[in-house]
C-alpha cells in the first residue's frame, strides 16, 4: 500500500499511525497538495486532497473516514483500533468525532490566520474558530484518562485522533492548548511508542 500525504496534516498522520499500530506494509508518498505535486495528486485523488492511500487491490481510497473503514474491515481483529458492535463502539465513534472535529478547525485555522494576508483576516472567523477548538479540547480532557489510553491496554482509534488533534495544534497553534495537562499526558505517552512518533509532524 501506498499512503500519500504528509504527517503534518493530521489527517494524513491519522493513517499513518492507524497502519503502523496495525503492523500493515505501506510506503509513505510525501506528496503535498500544494506545489508542484498537486497536478500529480489529482491523478489519484480528483479533488486533489490527503489522504489517499492506494491498496493492494489496485484502488485508490479517499478521505480519512473512508479509509478507515477498510484498514478496519479487513484487519484481524485483535488489531482493529474501533470495537465491532454496541456501546463501546458508538463511544469510540463519538471520541472519533470529537477529536476529528477539533483537527479539522484546527487545519481551518491554520488557512485562516496563520496563511492568509493579514488584510484579509476575518477576526469573527477567528473567534468562533478558536472557541468550537477549545470546546472540542474541553470535551477531550474530560475523558482522556490520567494514565492509559481510552481505548484499554493499548491506544485505540479514539487516542489516534486526540492525540493527532493535539499535536498538530501544539506545532500550529500552541496558544490554544492552555488548559488541557491530560491530553498533554496522552500526547507524551504516545509518542514514546514508535507508530506515533515516527509520524510526529514536521
Amino acid at each position: 500500500m501506498i499512503l500519500y500525504g504528509g504527517t503534518r496534516s493530521p489527517f494524513v498522520r491519522r493513517i499513518d499511525i492507524w497502519l503502523r499500530l496495525q503492523d500493515r506494509n505501506f510506503e509513505a508518498n510525501r506528496m503535498s497538495p500544494m506545489g508542484e505535486t498537486y497536478a500529480a495528486l489529482k491523478r489519484i485523488n480528483p479533488v486533489g486532497r490527503i489522504p489517499a492511500l492506494s491498496i493492494d487491490e489496485g484502488e485508490n481510497l479517499i478521505e480519512t473516514t473512508a479509509i478507515i473503514d477498510y484498514l478496519e474491515e479487513s484487519a484481524p481483529a485483535d488489531r482493529r483500533l474501533i470495537p465491532v458492535s454496541g456501546a463501546d463502539r458508538r463511544h469510540c465513534l463519538q471520541r472519533i468525532a470529537i477529536a476529528n472535529s477539533t483537527s479539522e478547525k484546527a487545519v481551518a485555522l491554520l488557512y485562516e490566520r496563520n496563511r492568509r494576508p493579514e488584510e484579509f483576516h476575518w477576526h469573527e472567523w477567528h473567534d468562533r474558530l478558536e472557541d468550537q477548538i477549545a470546546g472540542g479540547l474541553a470535551y477531550l480532557e474530560t475523558i482522556v484518562p490520567k494514565s492509559g489510553w481510552m481505548g484499554g491496554d493499548r491506544p485505540d482509534g479514539s487516542d489516534v485522533a486526540a492525540v493527532c488533534a493535539y499535536d498538530f495544534l501544539a506545532i500550529t497553534n500552541k496558544s490554544l492548548l492552555t488548559d488541557c495537562p491530560k491530553l498533554a499526558a496522552l500526547s507524551a505517552r504516545a509518542n514514546e511508542l514508535e507508530a506515533f512518533r515516527s509520524s510526529y509532524p514536521e
